[in-house]
């Protein structure tokens, strides 16, 4: 190669670099402004069932733990959050009183569960009032 192919081809390239990196950031900060954490983060917030959920003060459970005040199968997978391919992560929600399975316009759970890592589970409860 020449030495202007050589040039050529270093400039094309760092040009790449530059528009990928900055395409990976603002990608990230439509994610914090969308989901309210950074990708690989535990949620501090968690939009479900037309709701918000925050943070509980019980921190990350084992699956023993969350279930031992209610039978296991009440509490079930109701979906992934965020629900973005390569980001999801299991969410659980205690079964409502009345609203086996869960659909359109049926109660809500006064709080939910989202998976952290291996049998570890951050739990969140629902914001505000009715």
């Amino acid at each position: 190669m020449t030495t202007r192919t050589t040039t050529l081809w270093r400039n094309t390239a760092g040009a790449v670099a530059i528009c990928l990196a900055g395409a990976v950031f603002f990608a990230a900060l439509w994610f914090r402004a969308t989901y309210h954490f950074f990708p690989g983060m535990v949620p501090t917030t968690v939009h479900w069932c037309g709701r918000d959920y925050e943070t509980g003060d019980s921190g990350r459970q084992s699956w023993a733990q969350i279930t031992a005040a209610q039978r296991p199968r009440q509490i079930h997978v109701v979906g992934t959050y965020p629900p973005i391919f390569g980001f999801s992560r299991p969410l659980l929600a205690p079964a409502a009183p009345g609203a086996h399975p869960l659909g359109p316009g049926e109660p809500c759970a006064m709080g939910v569960y989202v998976q952290t890592g291996p049998g570890q589970y951050q739990g969140y409860s629902l914001e505000g009032g009715p």
